[in-house]
């Protein structure tokens, strides 16, 4: 009897100790190993997200800013909405050429050559044209030049019209004749360097004899463009339209 009740205890011990032995093995297996370089990388992480939401929380903060100066309708919040439209509108006119402009820059004088011809050389030699006029004012546009006149009529990119009218030029459909002074805007080196450099068009004129002079200034004064913007093919569309 006493070798049966022994037999029967170490058959319950051995199916417990062979269970706690297979939980073991099953629990070991679901366990991995964090190493210090995995609880930095995950630190870093969590630290990106946290800068990344903290700017989120920014950019909504200020777009709610806005909302509230747009929605409330107090006389305080009308008197600053105004400021800020109308700092918006100044901008947008100046930067379509529809304000008087101030600035460092350059002014440019260009007149015919007062050399006589030599045998057989045509008269249009020693004149200054529109595309020589045109050329000058491109180089002045690609040293940089934020705003640029002739004869104190301001020009426009993609609006502005130089065309060649016998001796003289037409521009802005206003006729005009040599000297031509050309005033521009921006970096005074850059815009200098874009007149006297070896190889511009202004040494290219030089060389016929036609006088071109560079002046730096550090003030500038460009009066608004007087005529009307229009585009032909471009055209303002809402989100969402298309």
């Amino acid at each position: 009897m006493f070798n049966a009740h022994a037999k029967r205890l170490f058959a319950l011990f051995f199916m417990v100790g062979l269970l706690l032995t297979l939980q073991i093995r099953i629990l070991s297996k679901g366990v991995k190993h964090i190493g210090v370089e995995n609880i930095q990388e995950t630190v870093r992480a969590v630290e990106k997200e946290k800068a990344e939401i903290e700017q989120l929380k920014e950019s909504l903060d200020a777009a709610n800013d806005q909302i509230v100066l747009y929605e409330q309708p107090s006389q305080t919040n009308d008197s600053e909405l105004l400021t800020q439209l109308d700092k918006k509108r100044r901008m947008l006119e100046t930067y379509l050429n529809y304000t008087n402009v101030e600035g460092p820059g350059v002014i440019v004088i260009i007149d015919d050559a007062d050399r006589e011809l030599f045998h057989d050389e045509p008269g249009n030699n020693v004149l200054v044209h529109d595309q020589d006029i045109s050329k000058i004012v491109h180089e002045l546009r690609q040293a940089g030049a934020e705003a640029i006149s002739i004869n104190e009529t301001r020009i426009v990119f993609n609006s502005t019209k130089i065309v060649c009218v016998g001796p003289t030029v037409k521009i802005n459909g206003e006729q005009m004749a040599a000297p031509y002074v050309i005033k521009a805007i921006g970096n005074r080196k850059h815009l200098e360097a874009a007149i006297n450099a070896p190889d511009t068009y202004a040494e290219f004129l030089a060389s016929y004899g036609l006088f071109v002079e560079v002046n730096t200034s550090i003030s500038v004064e460009i009066g608004k463009y007087e005529g009307e913007l229009k585009n032909i093919y471009m055209k303002y569309y809402e989100e969402g339209e298309r």
